[in-house]
């Protein structure tokens, strides 16, 4: 076979320089994208070590508001005072190569919420304690407590305007939850909110001014007359953790104690620069402060009858008038040396034969038999001085009318009350004595020798002390008539059940005390009884008590008085009881209920004395930085 002769190809002329052509194609392209390339590579590495710079900054001022926190913990001595003022200073070294320049400011609590005009130091009289109560994490919510609290020692009328709390960034009310004085109709129900230092101000403003002791007290019910008045205002917020600096105050009417604030929370404004980089923050701190919601002190009450039974009959009918010369004495010798008088109270009660019947006396009629009765001659002598005597006007009068056992009106009985503070300016140790009631003519005798009759008074002093610890105290002073045809629970029909006792805190070691002034007790009568928290008093080894018993359980009120060691003081009771077995750590409320059987009598007072633990806690342990904000400069 013989093969082809093999073709010998050859390129064309057209093709010559086609490679060149793309070589330079991309040179040019390659050129065109080069350039920006380095320069944003350029850039990046430029913006890296920027952003490393910034970084850098940052954790240097950090490290100032760190330093800060720790002075503040510690109570650097250079720290401003709680009267204001700044501090500032450079970090001893520089921290990533950067010098470090704090300023520590000691800043009004309110400052940029109310107006420092009226003064920015807290007062003793008016006292704002807040603390967390309770979490809830199924609910996902905590409980916040603002506790206001008035020792009502001021002269004139204290009412409020507003109630204000402040919740740190990351904390939230949770609306329709606030309950306490919210349900007065002239408080709203949820608080207007505004952003304040990064976190949440709650602002309650009320619809009307409103009369600190008219606001519902703990528990609800009627306001009483306790010592100190206290309520109390709650919300929820959420999420359920502790809300780091949160702080809660009131505002007033009145320009000289315009404001009250939880002087337990202190702020300082820290601001650290490093470099460019600025950081601003508020950091809390708890302070301990004296002025709590509780009373470190106690209270003592005495009396004595002003009419006595002379001949001994058998249903012991007082007979016999007991003023001037023969008015008895009581004496206290038991509060410390060094107390105070906190506030004290003068009672006299006493009932009268004519009118015989005011059940249908208008206002008007009742307020000239209030006239003839509303002054009391009030004799003291502190331990080692000399007495004195001075007339004293109520500043409260209740008429009662009586009835006898078939229903017919059969006279009317007084409570008479005033604040007789300023006549006692030592420790309150000394002899007291009523030597006359009513003014100008005094108890007659027609107004004797009748089952009824009876004429006594009683004194109450609360005194701070400290040697004493912390106590909240209730006193009730509505006066009531209670006897043996209706009234009372459903239990016991013929009682009187006390409502209200709530806000104390109970302590591990709890103790209590409950003192009873009740007019027309009679030792012939027996079946009446006073319930503590719904056990019986006094129980058996109560120290009040005497041998044979001053207060059997069923005849209480029999005109024996264990307030003064048991002596028989005829138609009156002024009794003592040891409530300290019947209260457990932890207890928030009690329950008092007054019970009768045979006998009548009129309920003047009854004042009750918890040891609570001090209301201080503010969920600020101990030092919290509350925002954190910062800036290039």
């Amino acid at each position: 076979m013989r093969l082809g002769k093999r073709r010998k190809i050859k390129p064309r002329k057209n093709e010559q320089g086609f490679a060149l052509i793309w070589v330079i194609v991309l040179l040019l392209v390659g050129g065109l994208v080069l350039s920006p390339l380095l320069v944003l590579m350029n850039v990046s590495v430029r913006s890296a070590h920027f952003h490393e710079d910034v970084m850098l900054d940052f954790y240097a001022a950090d490290a100032g508001i760190e330093v800060a926190a720790y002075k503040i913990l510690h109570d650097d001595p250079n720290l401003p005072p709680d009267t204001g003022g700044s501090w500032d200073y450079t970090l001893d070294e520089d921290v990533n190569d950067d010098q470090v320049d704090v300023t520590i400011d000691n800043i009004w609590i309110l400052a940029g919420l109310e107006d420092p005009s009226y003064g920015t130091e807290p007062h003793h009289e008016l006292v704002t304690v807040g603390h967390i109560t309770e979490f809830d994490e199924e609910e996902g919510t905590g409980t916040y407590m603002i506790e206001m609290t008035y020792d009502a020692s001021l002269p004139g009328e204290l009412k409020l305007d507003r109630v204000g709390a402040w919740l740190p960034p990351g904390f939230s009310y949770v609306q329709d939850s606030s309950g306490g004085i919210t349900s007065h109709e002239d408080v709203p129900d949820n608080p207007t909110q505004s952003e304040f230092r990064t976190g949440t101000a709650l602002i309650w403003d009320f619809d009307k001014n409103i009369k600190f002791e008219d606001l519902p007290p703990p528990g609800g019910g009627t306001p009483g007359f306790e010592f100190p008045i206290k309520r109390i205002l709650y919300f929820k917020f959420s999420p359920a953790e502790e809300p780091n600096g949160v702080f809660s105050w009131m505002r007033t009417t009145r320009h000289d104690i315009y404001l009250s604030w939880d002087v337990a929370s202190g702020t300082y404004k820290v601001t650290s620069t490093a470099g460019d980089t600025t950081i601003e923050s508020y950091i809390a701190k708890a302070k301990l402060y004296g002025r709590v919601s509780e009373v470190y002190g106690d209270y003592r009450a005495i009396g004595q009858s002003n009419m006595i039974d002379s001949d001994g009959d058998s249903n012991g009918i007082r007979d016999t008038l007991l003023f001037g010369a023969d008015a008895r004495s009581a004496t206290l010798n038991d509060i410390p040396d060094d107390a105070n008088v906190q506030a004290a109270y003068l009672y006299w009660s006493a009932w009268r034969r004519y009118p015989t019947d005011i059940s249908d006396y208008s206002e008007g009629e009742v307020a000239e038999l209030a006239d003839e009765v509303d002054r009391a001659k009030f004799w003291r002598r502190p331990e080692g001085g000399s007495g004195s005597a001075s007339w004293v006007d109520a500043d409260r009068v209740q008429i009662l009318p009586n009835e006898d056992s078939d229903g017919s009106p059969h006279g009317w009985s007084f409570s008479c009350r005033a604040n007789v503070t300023d006549l006692i300016t030592w420790n309150g140790n000394g002899k007291y004595k009523v030597k006359q009631i009513e003014n100008p003519d005094g108890i007659t005798e027609d107004d004797l020798d009748d089952d009824w009759s009876y004429a006594g008074w009683s004194l109450v002093i609360i005194y701070a002390s400290a040697e004493e610890e912390a106590h909240q105290l209730y006193l009730y002073d509505d006066f009531l008539y209670v006897d043996e045809y209706g009234g009372g629970t459903e239990e016991h029909p013929l009682a009187v059940e006390l409502e209200g006792i709530e806000g104390f805190l109970a302590p591990e070691d709890a103790d209590g005390r409950l003192t009873v002034f009740v007019g027309e007790g009679d030792d012939c009568w027996d079946g009446d009884s006073v319930k503590f928290n719904d056990n019986y008093l006094p129980y058996e080894d109560d120290p009040y008590e005497t041998d044979p018993p001053t207060n059997p359980q069923d005849d209480v009120w029999n005109g024996k008085s264990s307030g003064i060691g048991g002596e028989f003081i005829d138609g009156v009771d002024i009794d003592t009881f040891d409530v300290s077995p019947y209260i457990d750590p932890g207890d928030t409320s009690a329950e008092v209920e007054l019970i009768t059987g045979t006998d009548s009598w009129n309920l003047v007072y009854v004042i009750l004395s918890f040891r609570t633990v001090a209301g201080t806690e503010t969920g600020l342990f101990p030092v919290r930085i509350m925002t954190y904000t910062y800036e290039e400069l």
